[in-house]
């Protein structure tokens, strides 16, 4: 069995990086991955992606060369601080409860069914090149607002990277004048199940300038598997710009 937070602390250390130094290079939060690392938290796909990638590795390579997970955990060092009385170590590391989307609580994780990892393998590769070299901008949003996803590209697009946008407020980045009909869409939408509609908006720039988008929404919060809104942006010229 897979233990998520067990291969995450052996990947670490094989590359003889500390906490502070894995959180400094992937933009996770430390407390983040102590709390990975001890089983506490569902770690989402793309947290560990950025983990991987800060240990010049991939998500392929860290679930292809895990080992079965100890009966219990080891006792923790100082470096990794164990709060409260020894526990066992999960087996598969996704035993604690973990928010859910839509609660406010986005602490660089997101409850995946155990059932997912199983699969995960399979698509691996074929994600990380679709996703990683596209153009489009996938952005997932809960109905407060809060993001729960963005894809590689919005570093492209916008200068920023994961990290830096996951758990802020999608508004947040939103030009005033184009916030009122972005909201009014969002509320349109949430009555219906798989519900879509399209918008062009500005969006903001790490150097304080606007890039204009033009992106296809999907109400996807009564889905099971989501619970949130899906926008997938691309680029777009100004209005009265060819």
């Amino acid at each position: 069995m897979f233990n998520v937070g067990s291969q995450l602390r052996k990947m670490r250390r094989k590359s003889s990086l500390t906490l502070d130094q894995l959180a400094a290079s992937s933009g996770v939060d430390r407390g983040t991955i102590s709390r990975i690392e001890l089983g506490h938290v569902s770690p989402r796909v793309d947290t560990i992606g950025f983990l991987c990638e800060a240990m010049g590795t991939s998500l392929s390579a860290f679930f292809g060369t895990a080992e079965p997970a100890a009966d219990a955990r080891p006792a923790a060092t100082a470096e990794v601080p164990a709060p409260g009385p020894e526990l066992p170590e999960p087996a598969w590391g996704f035993t604690a409860p973990a928010p859910r989307p839509g609660n406010g609580e986005h602490d660089g994780y997101w409850p995946v069914p155990t059932s997912f990892w199983h699969g995960l393998l399979e698509v691996l590769d074929r994600f990380e090149v679709l996703v990683k070299n596209s153009r489009e901008l996938t952005m997932v949003q809960d109905r407060a607002g809060t993001i729960l996803y963005v894809s590689p590209s919005c570093e492209t697009l916008l200068g920023l990277r994961g990290p830096e946008l996951v758990g802020r407020d999608a508004r947040s980045l939103i030009h005033p004048t184009d916030l009122p009909p972005f909201q009014a869409l969002l509320d349109s939408l949430l009555p219906t199940a798989n519900a879509t509609g399209r918008l062009d908006y500005r969006l903001s720039h790490r150097d304080g300038s606007w890039r204009w988008v033009s992106s296809i929404f999907s109400n996807q919060t009564g889905n099971p598997s989501i619970l949130a809104f899906v926008i997938n942006s691309l680029e777009a010229p100004a209005p009265g710009r060819p």
